[in-house]
């Protein structure tokens, strides 16, 4: 089994013990893709916002074969809000009331 991640979700899948390749692009997933088509892998499990726009060339790529079997798994985003935003909510969660702040 492999990983084809971005840097960001990589370090989580070493720590399993899981063989990561890093891409930062559709282009460079399939490159490992294909790396790990020719070495006979089984199973690849790869970031599903690396295989969008890539959707044609995956097919050509896969059409025909069995392993390795993919599975797409979406990546933690992370979704920040402002200073603001987070003091206002934790004022309304622990007296009851939204304040507005200037």
């Amino acid at each position: 089994m492999a990983v084809i991640t971005d840097s960001e979700t990589a370090t989580g899948f070493r720590l399993a013990g899981v063989e990561v390749h890093e891409a930062a692009s559709p282009a460079e997933a399939l490159a490992h893709l294909r790396q790990l088509v020719a070495l006979g892998y089984g199973l690849a499990a790869v970031n599903e916002a690396l295989l969008r726009g890539a959707e044609e060339e995956l097919a050509r790529l896969m059409r025909g074969r069995d392993l390795p079997i993919l599975v797409p798994f979406p990546a933690p985003s992370a979704q920040v809000e402002s200073g603001e935003d987070y003091i206002a909510r934790l004022v309304k969660e622990h007296i009851g009331f939204y304040v507005k702040l200037r």
